[in-house]
């Protein structure tokens, strides 16, 4: 495994580094460790590199996959390659990761801490992701030629689970399967989108507001970044955008203080980020998607309830891991069951209803 000291001997030897960068001392090295062993490089300028090296066999198969999508988004062309970090190289020895850093830039979910839900970085994550999907194409034919990747998330199955998720899964965790279970048609609803998984383009398969980067916010320069890319596969381009659309959904529920005196009708006024603050970047958000994807007029309406069902999935699964530390479900998880089954149910009515969006 790479240490900290040989951070920067490693990036020089590669020719990353200028031996003046190391012997005037222009740069800092932080461990920013977490799964993976991470190392953030930075000079004095702003510039620098992420070290990302996988610990363990199953981390460093994800790093090497995440490798893969950099190495062939960068060489696909200009406006693919935009929306990634710089691709600094990989070592399969190694198994490291080596990526430029993004100079002044925050997540997406400090930059909404603010409650500023703003339409421009919303629009650009919306082309984002259809870009990404309209020109990706090619690869789901390849992939399935090749029989290659086409696996939906774990989580269309979570009211199935297989004996393993017991070793791991908390009291509340295991409280939310049961309720999915018991609750009439909810685990039907999760079933028909599992079958009708599309495996149609390349997915980014996490995308959630701490894998988007804002740069340069506030200026001409605006860009988004989409980052961390260990779960990307040929998949269904509606579970990317409507992941996107869920974390606004999930910022507004994690956001409403329940308490025991309040009634259900009240909960969305007393949200810290009310829900039709973001309508707004909800509505730029699905319209430069359905722009840069190319869906044709005639099947926006398709499309939209296909985002708006796998946004309720999501919801699903943003509440299983929210209850994975606790032994009690938390309130807030409570609702986020409650609009998944309600979006399931009835997707056609939810974006003009709940998300401000009409087609």
């Amino acid at each position: 495994m790479l240490s900290h000291q040989r951070v920067a001997g490693y990036l020089l030897d590669r020719g990353l580094l200028s031996p003046t960068a190391v012997l005037d001392e222009e740069l800092t090295v932080w461990d920013a460790s977490s799964r993976n062993r991470n190392y953030r490089v930075q000079m004095r300028d702003g510039s620098g590199y992420l070290l990302k090296q996988g610990i363990g066999p199953d981390a460093r198969a994800t790093v090497a996959n995440e490798a893969m999508v950099y190495n062939r988004l960068s060489l696909a062309d200009v406006e693919l390659s935009g929306l990634l970090p710089a691709f600094g190289g990989y070592d399969p020895d190694e198994g490291l990761l080596v990526l430029a850093l993004v100079r002044d830039a925050q997540d997406f979910h400090t930059h909404h801490l603010g409650g500023h839900f703003s339409v421009a970085p919303a629009a650009a994550l919306g082309r984002a992701l259809g870009l990404l999907h309209a020109r990706t194409r090619q690869l789901a034919d390849d992939a399935h030629a090749q029989a290659g990747w086409a696996t939906a998330p774990w989580v269309l199955s979570l009211h199935r689970p297989d004996a393993n998720i017991f070793r791991d899964v908390s009291a509340a965790g295991l409280e939310l399967i049961r309720i999915v279970q018991r609750t009439e048609g909810f685990g039907d609803l999760l079933d028909d989108l599992r079958r009708s998984w599309e495996p149609a383009a390349l997915i980014h398969g996490d995308m959630k507001w701490s894998n988007v980067l804002v740069a340069g916010a506030g200026t001409p320069q605006e860009s988004v970044k989409l980052i961390d890319w260990e779960s990307a596969s040929i998949g269904d381009p509606g579970w990317d955008i409507g992941s996107a659309l869920s974390q606004y959904l999930s910022f507004w529920l994690f956001s409403i203080p329940l308490t025991g005196g309040e009634a259900p009708e009240r909960f969305p006024e007393l949200a810290a980020y009310p829900l039709d603050a973001m309508k707004p970047a909800l509505k730029a958000c699905w319209i430069a998607y359905a722009d840069a994807a190319g869906v044709a007029p005639n099947a926006v309406e398709q499309h939209l309830t296909r985002a708006v069902q796998m946004a309720a999935a999501r919801l699903v699964q943003v509440a299983f891991e929210a209850s994975q530390d606790q032994q009690q479900l938390l309130s807030s998880v409570v609702l986020h069951l409650q609009l998944a089954h309600n979006l399931l149910a009835r997707p056609r009515e939810a974006p003009a209803g709940l998300l401000g969006i009409r087609v």
